[in-house]
C-alpha cells in the first residue's frame, strides 16, 4: 500500500514537474517573439523617422510658394472644401518629377499650400 501511494506520488512529481517545464518553455518563447517584434517596431520607427527628417529638410525651403514656382511647381488643383469634408489646400504639382516616375524624398512631386485670409 505504501509503495502505491509513493508511485502516485511521483507519477504527480513527474507530472507537475513536466507542467512546469511546458510553462516555462512557453514564456521563453513569447518573451522571445516579444523582444523580435519590439525590435522590428523599433527599427521601422526609426526609419519613419529617418524619412521625417529627410522631408522636413527637403520642403523646409517651399514655405514660399515663390521658391516652389522657381523650381518649376506650378497650381494644378484649387482649394477643395466641402461640407463634409475639410479643405485639401492648392496642389503645386512639379510636372517633370512627376513624369520621371522616380519617387525621392528629397525632391517632392506635390507640395500643397493653405490659403490665408490676407493671399491674393
Amino acid at each position: 500500500m505504501k509503495i502505491a501511494r509513493w508511485a502516485t506520488q511521483i507519477q504527480y512529481s513527474m507530472i507537475a514537474l513536466a507542467l512546469v517545464t511546458l510553462c516555462i518553455s512557453q514564456s521563453q518563447a513569447q518573451n522571445s517573439q516579444s523582444t523580435m517584434h519590439h525590435q522590428m517596431v523599433s527599427s521601422q520607427s526609426s526609419q519613419a523617422g529617418a524619412l521625417l527628417n529627410i522631408v522636413r529638410q527637403s520642403t523646409a525651403r517651399f514655405k514660399d510658394v515663390s521658391v516652389a514656382e522657381a523650381e518649376g511647381y506650378s497650381l494644378q488643383f484649387g482649394c477643395v472644401s466641402g461640407p463634409d469634408s475639410g479643405a485639401m489646400g492648392l496642389h503645386f504639382v512639379n510636372g517633370a518629377i512627376v513624369a520621371s516616375g522616380v519617387l525621392d524624398a528629397t525632391r517632392p512631386q506635390i507640395v500643397i499650400y493653405e490659403p490665408q485670409p490676407d493671399d491674393v
